[in-house]
């Protein structure tokens, strides 16, 4: 049986908690020794990704958007899922009440996540996300 909905669902996950701020459920569905190639930086372990995160500006909103997801490898315990990851973002530094308006997307990643299973549970090894598109009025 494929493992395709549990790392979808997984994936989902990470990018809601760090939209949510929400760190620590975030960390926690990395390996301990995970790491994240994040915005030129690598980031390796749970802990160097939470304090990476910290220094993000609470007055923004940011939703990450999955699409297009499959997985390109998967065996027993170890499978990599490759996806488009579409990024909207405001911030005014403020705090936002209700929907802002934007002019649309930030950008379009190429996301790739290898997972790897311990003791029955799927948890992201390594992940990466590649600029394909920046978009104009952001």
């Amino acid at each position: 049986m494929s493992a395709y909905p549990e790392l979808l669902q997984i994936t989902n996950r990470f990018y809601y908690y760090l939209d949510e701020f929400r760190y620590q459920d975030l960390a926690a569905l990395m390996r301990e020794d995970g790491v994240w190639h994040r915005q030129g930086k690598v980031l390796k372990g749970r802990a160097q990704v939470i304090a990476a995160l910290e220094e993000r500006p609470r007055t923004q909103r940011i939703r990450h958007v999955i699409t297009n997801a499959f997985l390109s490898e998967e065996g027993d315990n170890a499978a990599d899922l490759v996806a488009y990851l579409t990024a909207y973002k405001y911030d005014d530094g403020k705090p936002i009440k209700g929907a802002p308006t934007i002019d649309g997307p930030f950008r379009l990643l190429l996301v790739k996540k290898r997972f790897a299973r311990s003791g029955g549970k799927w948890l992201i090894a390594e992940s990466a996300g590649t600029p394909e598109f920046e978009f104009r009025g952001r």
